[in-house]
């Protein structure tokens, strides 16, 4: 991605141009500030989250009012992790206040014998894949010279829990390993072209979502073999069409190593330390310098629990903890903002940017 940047002082820097030095590395006016609101934004202009989640031109118009309200520094089109799962043919219930999840008492795979039934869709044509590309559309149309938009992908072995049931799914990998791989290749072909939409649609760069890359979920190994070694396809056509990949992973304990080693992504945005870090400053030491941080403040704490003085201040502890003076840091949320958390706590991070991540 080539984006000139002007030379400016302090806060002249568009949130785009804040951000592509972050993620190269350099340093701009601040740090960047993006906290993942999400879902969360349809609370701006007083929609329900089942309207926000199926209909894109109130999910662009909530967005584009929450980041005035907000000032965040850049979009994350997350809209829920059902979304290609339904495309599949899983049924999703919408509630009317909080993120869509699927119907677990009628999975679209109820038995090990399901798995063929896993067929290739068009995300350019099927319900909710094709309304993310249109969010992304209209966010870049509307604001893509100022502001980045960020599309996203959940990893297929993610999908497929969503259409099986996570313990369904864990149990097949033991014990038809074959089926539940062939599903997995058959979703990451739509992926690959799920990305591309998006890419198309304008986006300037794509979060990947392969979540159960944390030891909170599997072995190294098994999700190296079920997920990584065929997701790395995606994001190499990422690459191919000249966007940045990034990643993120709100489990505990994710394996730096080996998502670097297969996605080879330029930045995570992660919830907790990586896998053999003890603490935050173990991790930043580990990993800092290694490739961009994009977090990590807890988000149902920021969200749900602390006062605005204490987000100040733990804003103020991440700044200082992943070493300002290198760059190479974007304060954010490690994981979505709540849809029903207090959206001033995410005005206030972006304020702890302003008065600590000055370079």
């Amino acid at each position: 991605m080539t984006i000139s940047i002007r030379t400016q002082t302090r806060e002249e820097l568009t949130p785009l141009e804040r951000v592509v030095l972050a993620l190269q590395y350099k340093k701009p006016d601040r740090v960047p500030a993006a906290p993942l609101v999400c879902g969360a934004s349809c609370r701006v202009l007083g929609y329900s989250y089942d309207r926000w989640s199926q209909d894109p031109k109130v999910a662009v118009a909530s967005l584009l009012a929450a980041q005035e309200l907000i000032e965040f520094d850049g979009f994350l089109t997350l809209v829920d992790l059902s979304v290609e799962a339904e495309d599949f043919g899983q049924e999703v219930i919408f509630p009317e206040r909080s993120t869509a999840a699927p119907n677990f008492d009628n999975p679209f795979i109820k038995t090990a014998d399901d798995y063929s039934k896993v067929k290739a869709v068009d995300p350019r044509k099927s319900r909710r894949m094709s309304t993310v590309i249109e969010i992304v559309r209209g966010l870049v149309e509307a604001r893509g010279d100022r502001v980045p938009t960020m599309g996203f992908v959940y990893g297929p072995l993610g999908v497929l829990s969503q259409i099986r049931g996570h313990a369904e799914l864990f149990k097949d990998i033991i014990r038809h390993p074959d089926r539940v791989l062939e599903a997995v290749h058959t979703i990451n072909n739509v992926l690959v072209e799920y990305a591309k939409a998006q890419i198309e649609a304008g986006a300037h760069a794509i979060v990947l979502d392969p979540l159960y890359s944390s030891a909170s979920i599997l072995k190294k190994s098994t999700w190296v073999k079920f997920e990584a070694e065929i997701f790395k396809s995606v994001a190499d056509a990422i690459r191919d069409a000249g966007v940045p990949v990034i990643v993120h992973n709100c489990g505990g304990g994710v394996y730096f190593d080996a998502v670097l080693e297969h996605i080879n992504p330029i930045a995570i945005s992660h919830a907790y330390p990586a896998h053999g870090a003890a603490n935050w400053e173990e991790h930043a030491a580990n990993w800092a310098k290694k490739v961009v941080s994009i977090g990590v403040a807890d988000p149902a704490k920021v969200g749900h629990e602390f006062s605005q003085a204490q987000v100040l201040e733990d804003c103020r502890q991440q700044i200082e903890t992943f070493g300002i003076a290198e760059g190479g840091f974007i304060l954010s949320s490690g994981c979505e903002f709540p849809p029903n958390g207090n959206l001033l706590s995410a005005r206030t991070m972006v304020q702890a940017a302003r008065l600590y991540g000055r370079y």
